[in-house]
This record gives structure tokens, sequence and C-alpha cells, in this order.
């Protein structure tokens, strides 16, 4: 560095940079005690589009779905080897057959490629449909299970003609039906924000948080139980 003899260079800069970086990693990480994450995987969802995502399935479907509960046997052996590619597809099977879909008739492929903005993709086109699920080595069944909820619950809405006009509030109702039709638990626990690599990286997928799930729990029990009282009546 050539600070000391008078000259300051765009390299020093750089260094600097990266200098006050790292102190700023380890004062958050260490002395605060906060995971130094990118601010868009905190950005907050905006409740009244939660709601607006509710009010269009509870107009199209009426009831929520009842939870999602994963075959014993299925969970023992996922819970040994989460990324074996057989088990994965068995999972997205039984996902596909809660929300009365056939899921022998979808392709699942894998990938692992730090480089791919996704966690998981889907497209269909009539009867071929593809699912691709990103098998990183920091993805635990949770998370791929609240990835797999979220792409097939992307097919349930195109079959059923359920969207909005724009690609994100349609994400955002993909994950708010995942959490409608019983994947509640699975979200709240997949969609935590994960340490990689010691605590120097840190990732996140889905496009809502954990209170949002949440949030979205306490509004379906709120509809449950207005319709109990409804019936009573």
């Amino acid at each position: 560095m050539s600070l000391f003899d008078g000259r300051f260079t765009l390299n020093d800069i750089f260094e600097l940079l990266t200098v006050f970086g790292f102190c700023y990693y380890l004062i958050k990480r260490f002395i605060l005690k906060e995971a130094p994450v990118p601010s868009g995987a905190l950005k907050k969802v905006d409740k009244e589009k939660i709601l607006s995502c509710l009010q269009l399935l509870y107009k199209n479907k009426k009831s929520p779905g009842q939870p999602f509960i994963m075959p014993e046997e299925l969970e023992v052996k996922l819970l040994e080897n989460p990324h074996d590619p057989e088990l994965l597809r068995q999972l997205m099977c039984c996902i596909s057959a809660h929300m009365g879909i056939d899921g022998n008739h979808i392709k699942l492929k894998f990938q692992d490629d730090a480089a791919l903005e996704y966690a998981g993709n889907i497209s269909t086109n009539g009867a071929f449909t593809t699912i691709n699920l990103q098998l990183h080595d920091y993805y635990n069944l949770d998370v791929l299970t609240a990835i797999l909820a979220h792409e097939v619950m992307h097919l349930y809405l195109y079959y059923n003609g359920i969207h909005f006009s724009d690609t994100l509030s349609n994400e955002i109702l993909t994950d708010t039906s995942a959490v409608y039709f019983g994947f509640g638990e699975y979200l709240y626990r997949g969609y935590k924000i994960i340490e990689v690599n010691l605590g120097f990286s840190y990732h996140k997928v889905g496009y809502i948080r954990p209170e949002d799930v949440q949030f979205i729990m306490e509004e379906i029990k709120k509809m449950n139980q207005t319709n109990v009282n409804l019936n009573k009546e």
C-alpha cells in the first residue's frame, strides 16, 4: 500500500474496503451476534399482498387444505440421505398427490450450480412438466421439501387458472398457497436463513420469511374459525 509515501491508488481503496468489510463482518457476527445477511433476504412482504393472495385462494378454493404428512418410512430414509434422487422423486410424487396431481408425469432434474439464482424452477408444456431442483450440500430435508412444495404449487395454480398479472405477486401467491394447502410447517423451517461456509456467507430460499408463514397460518386459523361459526348458525 502506498498511503505512507504520499500516494493513494485505486488498489489502496479496494484493499481498505476489503479490510473494512471483514471488520464489519466480525463485529456483526461475533460482537453484535447478528448474521451479516444481504438485505434482500430480509425484505418484508406487504401483509396486504399476502391477504390478497389468501382472498384469491379462498374465492377459488374456499377451504384450506389439510396439513401435509410425509410418509414415515420415506421421511426416515430422507433424513439419512436427503439428496438421494430416487427418494426425492418419491417425495415430489407425495407432494403432488397431496395436491391431487399425478407426479409420475413430472420429470425431476437435479443441479448443483451456485451461479444459478433459483433454488428450483418448473416448466410445463401441456402434458410435459419438468422441475429443476438445486441440490446444494447445505439444503436439508426441510429446505428441499419447501422448494418442491413451491414448485408443485406452481403447477397446481397453473392447472386451476389462479394467478396475478405480475411475476413477483405470483411467486408470493405460490408460497402463500403452499402454506394454505398444508405445507406451512415445512416452509417455516425451510425458509429460514442458512449459514454457509462457517458463517462467511448466508443463503435463503423462498419469497417470504418464516414470520410471513406464521402470519399466513394465523390468518388461516381465523378463516377456519369463521367457517365453523357460520356453519353453527
